[in-house]
């Protein structure tokens, strides 16, 4: 049994290690899809979505990755702070408030996080470029850089809290009944009802030592060929 346990346990990491790659690598990926477009971006639906159907422990892992992914990618700056504060901050919000079974109050609660966040993100990214790059001012000096700072780039935040507002009302509801499709054992919500991802392996971890067990006993009724073909001879 302990055998059996180790080699269960050993499959279900195999399978969070793969999904935690794979759902990293679409967020890289869809990042560069849209590069090209200032401050319109598909990251932010994605890890909503993660949250909202995979749970913590999946969009958590997948956003850090991504971030340092990013870290790789471009040249460091003040936005890898932002990115390792906003990114994986997005993660659990969207983990522990999208619990819900309702798919339109879902999608509402998922725009409002979506438009609040990409709002946050701008006044985020305004507060670190200004800390890191003129911290040496006094303090008057600097909030008048930081508004000035701010107010210039105020239609891109504007620009992004739309755009993220339109992609995640419109691609949230099917993306998040895809991923239910493609990983249901991973998915935190199940039937309606919010259950933990712990409970879940759990159970798929019985299922899979019962299909084991149920095979190791068809395999012991099976005779051997050579056996029946001596006795028929003798």
């Amino acid at each position: 049994m302990v055998g059996k346990g180790l080699k269960i346990n050993g499959k279900l990491a195999t399978i969070f290690v793969a999904r935690v790659a794979l759902i990293a690598a679409l967020l890289t990926v869809g990042k560069m899809a849209f590069a090209a477009i200032p401050n319109v971006e598909v990251v932010t639906v994605l890890i909503i979505v993660y949250g909202a159907t995979l749970g913590l422990p999946y969009a958590l892992t997948a956003t850090l990755i991504f971030c340092t992914v990013e870290m790789a990618i471009w040249p460091p700056h003040t936005w890898v702070v932002l990115y390792y504060i906003y990114w994986p901050a997005l993660a659990i919000v969207s983990s522990l408030a999208l619990r819900r079974s309702n798919v339109f109050k879902t999608t509402v609660f998922a725009v409002i996080i979506a438009v609040f966040g990409s709002f946050l993100f701008g006044l985020l990214s305004a507060c670190v470029d200004t800390l890191f790059c003129v911290g040496n001012l006094s303090p008057e000096d600097l909030r008048k850089y930081w508004v000035a700072y701010y107010l210039r780039g105020v239609y891109f935040d504007v620009v992004h809290m739309i755009s993220n507002g339109i992609i995640v009302g419109v691609l949230f509801a099917p993306l998040t009944l895809l991923v239910r499709r493609l990983a249901p054992d991973a998915c935190s919500i199940v039937s309606g009802k919010f259950k933990k991802l712990s409970k879940l392996a759990g159970e798929y971890e019985r299922a899979i030592e019962v299909k084991e067990e149920q095979e190791e006993s068809e395999e012991a009724f099976v005779v051997p060929l050579d056996v029946n073909t001596e006795k028929q001879t003798k």
